[in-house]
């Protein structure tokens, strides 16, 4: 759970909303006194929920994307594709700061619950957020899902050292990362940029490594979060995209791989006025 110190320091963060804030607050009260299975917060034009069974988990995870911002770039107009979604966070972080388009993959049941409640709150105001419960890897096909104990450690191969956490598995599609790329290219246009975020628990290097450099051509920006037991390294993924134009861009978050193609837009929040 949160340390009081640790709440307080993002109840008082000026890029967290104010009714975002009154409902972080909320819940830690509500959670103490009469739990419910889900609590709202509300952000950008929709809400999405901290789930009461992890709500520690949730808690950290909506303050690494929002608090935290450790997907910093312009998502105004953007289509944006959401790999490994979790419950929503990202997602609503990019529509709340203008992306044109979210789709989020998300392949384990309990998340999703969450993540399809939030997508159709979005999609109530006439936001473009679209969800697909599918893991997404090198090639098409089926595998099994480890579930862990915590909701964002769920892997397809998960460490060895994890076993002690496993709690079940789930039959889950695996989508190929070419055809979701070429998929998404009639939804944009010169004035929208594609970004992708990848967060699948040490999936990364098989998405972004077995998937060629030119079938990324058409991304502006990715970032990819590096996990310790992924058999590769940040420098081989960035090394992969060079050749269509990507390099790396520093990062505050030293688990974050931010790579941008050169003829990409500049702009960036942490520059642009608020």
């Amino acid at each position: 759970m949160p340390s009081p110190g640790r709440l307080a320091s993002v109840l008082l963060r000026r890029r967290v909303l104010v009714r975002t804030r009154f409902d972080l607050l909320r819940a830690e009260v509500r959670r103490r006194i009469r739990p419910k299975t889900a609590y709202t917060l509300h952000y950008g034009p929709g809400h999405v929920f901290l789930s009461h069974a992890d709500y520690a988990i949730d808690w950290e995870s909506f303050k690494w994307v929002v608090a935290d911002d450790a997907y910093p770039t312009d998502y105004d107009s953007a289509v944006v594709l959401d790999i490994g979604a979790h419950k929503g966070y990202y997602g609503a972080h990019a529509l709340a700061r203008g992306a044109r388009t979210v789709i989020s993959f998300e392949p384990e049941k309990a998340n999703l619950e969450l993540l399809e409640a939030a997508a159709a709150a979005y999609r109530s105001r006439s936001a473009d957020w679209q969800i697909r419960r599918s893991a997404v890897g090198a090639e098409r096909g089926e595998a099994v899902l480890r579930v862990m104990e915590g909701s964002w450690a769920h892997s397809l191969h998960p460490p060895d050292t994890w076993a002690q956490y496993e709690v079940g598995t789930q039959p889950v599609p695996i989508e190929a990362m070419i055809d979701i790329l070429e998929e998404t290219a009639p939804l944009r246009n010169e004035s929208s940029r594609l970004i992708v975020k990848v967060n699948t628990e040490g999936e990364e290097c098989g998405i972004v490594l077995g998937t060629p450099p030119e079938a990324w051509g058409g991304v502006s920006e990715l970032f990819v979060e590096m996990h310790e037991w992924a058999p590769c390294t940040a420098a081989e993924l960035a090394a992969h995209l060079e050749p269509v134009g990507f390099r790396e861009l520093p990062t505050e978050m030293a688990a974050v791989l931010r790579l941008r193609r050169e003829e990409a837009p500049r702009s960036d929040p942490r520059t642009a006025p608020t």
